[in-house]
């Protein structure tokens, strides 16, 4: 017997029945299709923010979103991401510091000029004070003491005194813009400005900077060391008689290296 064209087996109620498990079954398990989907998405969310976290803490906020990028387009590679990121990473926060900079020197232009003038006016004094210890040097000769600009103590510079002369300058604001110290010229940053005058009387001028400098970095700056050797110069001078300096005898000056380095201190503030 049929019911509006269909057998009445299918109208039966067992058949409601598995149609009605079917779907249940079928809306379970999209259900826990859409729970997995929601979980996967929580993860990549969770690895984007660590990957943002970890510009943005090595390379500042252009850092966050150059990490983030790179992340979304490695589909969440790790590895090729961390080796991208080595690398990117100095480049990226050194070029942000230096935009700050730049920015804040436009923004206190007036100060930053008069700053420099009074730098300029320092330097050109102790220059003065270094030449003239150079050319009394150079020719054995000697007009009284000259005093350090820097503490104000006595410089013997004058044959007499057979070892180099450390002059250095007293602390200025950093520079903002390069300046000539003698035959180089400072960079920006620079605090202080220091002349080595040897017994022959030549002359080299040093910067002291805001990051401790270039220079005294290649200078082998173990200070235990730098003093054993200032020692043993002076042990090589006694052994002559003092008749010959440690740059007569062809020996690098540490001592002088020793008191530069004591001067640094004092004007960048170390104990």
């Amino acid at each position: 017997m049929e019911l509006l064209g269909k057998p009445w087996a299918e109208h039966s109620p067992r058949s409601y029945n598995r149609a009605i498990g079917g779907t249940a079954a079928m809306a379970e398990e999209l259900e826990r299709d859409i729970e997995l989907l929601e979980i996967q998405e929580i993860s990549v969310w969770r690895q984007q923010l660590v990957a943002a976290a970890a510009g943005l803490f090595t390379a500042g906020p252009v850092g966050l979103i150059a990490s983030l990028e790179t992340f979304r387009r490695l589909e969440g590679q790790w590895l090729p991401w961390a080796l991208i990121g080595l690398l990117a990473a100095p480049p990226l926060a050194y070029g942000q510091w230096r935009g700050v900079a730049a920015l804040q020197e436009r923004l206190s232009g007036e100060t930053d000029t008069s700053a420099d003038l009074a730098a300029a006016q320092l330097i050109s004094e102790s220059d003065r004070i270094a030449r003239t210890c150079a050319l009394a040097q150079r020719n054995g000769t000697s007009d009284g003491p000259i005093r350090n600009p820097l503490d104000g103590s006595d410089l013997f510079c004058d044959p007499s005194y057979p070892t180099t002369v450390v002059i250095t300058s007293r602390s200025f604001a950093p520079l903002q813009e390069p300046r000539s110290c003698g035959g180089i010229t400072l960079a920006p940053g620079t605090r202080a400005a220091q002349w080595l005058v040897t017994p022959a009387g030549s002359l080299v001028c040093q910067a002291v900077a805001l990051s401790s400098g270039w220079w005294w970095q290649q200078s082998a700056l173990d200070r235990q060391t730098l003093y054993r050797r200032c020692t043993a110069n002076l042990r090589q001078e006694a052994r002559a008689g003092f008749r010959r300096t440690a740059h007569q005898l062809g020996l690098r000056d540490y001592c002088a290296e020793e008191r530069a380095l004591l001067a640094r201190d004092r004007i960048i503030g170390l104990p």
